[in-house]
């Protein structure tokens, strides 16, 4: 045998029993790593539930979605109604112009019955959502009435009818001579129009009404609410009519004025404080030259400002319990509908002092403070005058 060749039997020989060698170590260890695999996935086999959910999760999810887009491209086949339009029309030569005629019928429909789709495709039908319905505002042919309820305002009622609060005020004497004072039950007239509702006096005339109103004669005449009959346009005593776009000027209530000696120093700040913690139910308008705030009945009513106590007890025109103080600087403040009254005429009172109670006496559809501010007898905006 040649050197060389011994020398390749050798490392042969070296390198098999290194292999070997190798074999032999390292199987025992991959067998034991094998072995407690196994055992850790049967005998702890819960631990591995979590990735197990996840991964059927996620592969269920992959499922429906080729499943989705698969059918996406499937073309179904649409089901005809049982009667359509192009079955009714006769038969033509030219079937497209007898699809033509079907869709100008479908068009028709489409604007008589609120909204078809037309397929293109398949000839399928399909009525167009409408989830709304529209309601539209009537007006109103004649005067009608409507009962006051809890929580009523005049602002309130001529919002629900959709005028002027001055319309409901003219339109209802009672009203009119104290528009903030309210009775639940109460039959107010609710006229069709803005304007002012008029009882034909003795002696007055067209002329004469319109004058009265500062509007046109014709505006009355030609009022069709009226039933007046040309070319004379007559009318009679006692008769209703409606002036449309009338006016009236506007009388303050006045109230019984203190008389005796102004207590020394009882003089007010200039500077006004909310008289109760509430909230304001009906604002200053034309016919309400207040606010009314609402609070519970009881809440303690405070002095506006300093000054002296002018008036405090009932008043027959609508108020209830009220008191006055005069601040001797020009400015008076009312505090209407009270429940209870703890100062007296000619007492001294200072800014922020318990001078009553809410109430809802006199006439008032619930419990709150009804508030003026007046300077030299005029009344004026509250809310010009408060922080």
């Amino acid at each position: 045998m040649r050197l060389s060749e011994l020398i390749a039997t050798l490392l042969d020989a070296v390198k098999g029993y290194s292999l070997r060698r190798r074999f032999e170590d390292a199987f025992p260890r991959a067998f034991a790593w094998l072995a407690i695999a196994v055992y850790r996935l049967t005998g702890d086999w819960r631990s591995w539930l979590p990735l197990f959910t996840r991964t059927s999760a996620h592969l269920a999810v992959i499922a429906v979605a080729i499943i989705a887009i698969g059918l996406s491209n499937v073309e179904w086949p649409a089901k005809a109604a049982s009667t359509s339009p192009t079955s009714v029309l006769p038969p033509l030569a030219d079937s497209s112009e007898n699809e033509k005629i079907a869709e100008d019928v479908l068009t028709a429909l489409n604007g008589r019955n609120g909204g078809i789709l037309l397929g293109s495709s398949n000839g399928a039908i399909a009525r167009l959502a409408q989830p709304h319905t529209i309601i539209p505002e009537r007006p109103r042919l004649d005067v009608i009435t409507y009962t006051v309820q809890a929580g009523d305002t005049v602002q309130a009622i001529a919002n629900l009818f959709g005028l002027q609060p001055t319309t409901i005020m003219w339109a209802n004497p009672a009203i009119e001579d104290a528009p903030d004072l309210l009775r639940i039950g109460q039959e107010v007239i609710i006229l069709p129009i803005d304007g002012v509702y008029h009882t034909v006096a003795e002696g007055e005339t067209l002329e004469t009404i319109a004058e009265k109103y500062k509007v046109e004669p014709e505006a009355i005449a030609t009022c069709e609410y009226n039933h007046l009959e040309p070319p004379d346009y007559s009318i009679e005593e006692g008769m209703r009519l409606i002036v449309p776009g009338g006016e009236k000027p506007y009388v303050p209530k006045v109230v019984t004025a203190y008389t005796g000696p102004v207590p020394e120093g009882a003089r007010g700040t200039g500077r006004f404080q909310w008289p109760v913690l509430g909230v304001i139910t009906q604002g200053y308008w034309y016919g309400h030259r207040a606010i009314d705030i609402g609070a519970p009945t009881g809440s303690a009513v405070l002095a506006a400002d300093g000054g002296f106590v002018s008036f405090a007890g009932w008043t027959d025109v609508g108020y209830g319990y009220l008191i006055v103080i005069d601040h001797a600087n020009g400015f008076a403040t009312y505090y209407a509908h009270l429940s209870n009254i703890y100062v007296f005429e000619g007492q001294a009172v200072k800014r922020g002092q318990v001078i009553g109670a809410v109430g809802s006496t006199g006439w008032s559809t619930g419990p709150h403070l009804h508030f003026e501010v007046r300077y030299y007898g005029t009344q004026q905006n509250p809310r010009a005058y408060l922080p």
